[in-house]
């Protein structure tokens, strides 16, 4: 492929001594750890971020408030995404949950910045009755240990989605495992659209390259969905809903390698918009 984007992808391994969490988690780490991670990282108490001299610099302007992509004029895509499970109800209990963490292009210089920020949102607690500790968080790609809820070890690999190999399959199956954009039933080849789109925005911001377009017909031989309604509340849009899907789906598919590319570097990425609320996400069932 004709492009370059760096992905290092973390897991970090919560510990709750009791929570109390609600249908969806991806608002509250997108919106917790930037009111966390504004307190920080700025000494200002009325911050203006669009006019600071230090926004350049900073992973809450990056993260939360730049609002032009380097390639047109909507918001760019966030450098860095939290995937906490998704549930589908209210759950409680206490334990043990796994968050990952996506980190684009040379973000990932700002790792302590990251698990600062996410051990203060352990502190607030993502609710009054749900607080953690981060128990440890482990490079997916090395399986190393990077952070053991003390130190910090820089020991990253760090991949280039453009190198990852191509699974090819006539027969797939999709588990759609957080709420996708999109209209029931989801077509294999408007999945492997939706990758692709979400693809060129981090390449745009983060990468550099042309992605290059691909070819798929494929027929739903089976498949289970259910839909979402999502709600999320912030200080600068107030009250919005977002829509989703989840499920699984069987595909018979006839596609060229650029298509399986896209689709084995989407298990990695995600699929669609919402990519900073951690929606969007699958996995690959080998057949």
């Amino acid at each position: 492929m004709t492009f370059t984007l760096k992905l290092t992808k973390l897991k970090a391994i919560l510990n709750f001594p009791h929570y109390e969490l609600p249908y969806w988690l991806g608002n509250k780490f997108r919106g917790g750890f930037g009111s966390v991670l504004l307190k920080a990282v700025c000494g200002y108490l009325k911050p203006e971020c669009k006019s600071c001299s230090n926004k350049d610099d900073c992973l809450y302007y990056v993260l939360y408030v730049k609002d032009k992509q380097k390639r047109g004029k909507s918001q760019p895509v966030r450098p860095i995404v939290f995937i906490p499970p998704f549930f589908g109800k209210s759950v409680s209990g206490s334990g043990r949950l796994e968050l990952e963490i996506n980190v684009f292009g040379d973000y990932v210089k700002y790792l302590p910045h990251l698990i600062y920020g996410l051990r203060f949102l352990g502190k607030v607690g993502l609710n009054a009755n749900s607080r953690y500790e981060i128990e440890s968080i482990t490079d997916c790609f090395s399986g190393k240990e990077i952070y053991d809820g003390e130190s910090i070890k820089m020991n990253l690999k760090t991949i280039d989605l453009a190198e990852i190999a191509a699974r090819k399959s006539n027969s797939i199956r999709i588990d759609f495992l957080t709420p996708i954009e999109a209209k029931i039933p989801v077509s294999l080849n408007h999945l492997i659209h939706m990758v692709r789109r979400r693809l060129v925005l981090y390449v745009n911001e983060y990468g550099e390259g042309i992605v290059p377009d691909y070819t798929c017909r494929d027929e739903i031989v089976e498949s289970k969905w259910r839909s979402h309604k999502l709600t999320h509340r912030s200080k600068r849009s107030g009250l919005r809903e977002f829509y989703g899907c989840t499920g699984w789906a069987t595909y018979k598919v006839k596609a060229d390698e650029n298509a399986f590319k896209l689709l084995s570097i989407g298990e990695l990425i995600g699929a669609g918009a919402k990519a900073s609320f951690g929606m969007g996400f699958f996995k690959i069932v080998e057949m």
